[in-house]
């Protein structure tokens, strides 16, 4: 059994060597690269393993399916962009209202003149009108009942 143990200590020490020599060898690249040592902090520290053993996995014959793709990051604007998009947006509502030649060549009559007003009901034609109104309200009352 103390053969056993001795061998573990051996073991986790070579792992321990390792991993620090791997965690040198990292900053090293990001130095080199300009990138962060994040990484090889997190190398440093491994998971705890878990005790559970795997599963046996069944053998199929099917085909594997494909790897899902992964959607592509949407594009942030930045102020510059939001403001340039702000500015043709502008200038494009601007040329909407504006008025067309043909429109500007034709006098401008107010829209009162433009459009054709009733004439207003005299009483006599509104007593005349009601008295209609009402005789058809009794014809259906009476075909009704």
């Amino acid at each position: 059994m103390s053969e056993i143990t001795t061998a573990i200590t051996a073991r986790q020490a070579q792992i321990k060597q390792l991993q620090s020599d791997i965690e040198s060898l990292q900053r090293a690249a990001s130095v080199l690269g300009g990138g962060t040592t994040a990484r090889a902090k997190a190398v440093s520290q491994p998971k705890p393993k878990r005790s559970r053993k795997a599963k046996a996995k069944p053998k199929t014959t099917a085909k594997p399916k494909p790897k899902a793709t992964a959607k592509p990051k949407q594009h942030v604007w930045s102020a510059a962009e939001k403001r340039a998009i702000g500015r043709r947006m502008k200038a494009y509502w601007a040329k909407r209202k504006k008025p067309s030649a043909t429109t500007a060549a034709a006098p401008a009559e107010p829209k009162a003149a433009q459009k054709r007003k009733r004439k207003p009901w005299s009483a006599a034609a509104k007593r005349a009108m009601s008295k209609r109104i009402k005789a058809s309200w009794a014809k259906r009352r009476k075909a009704k009942g």
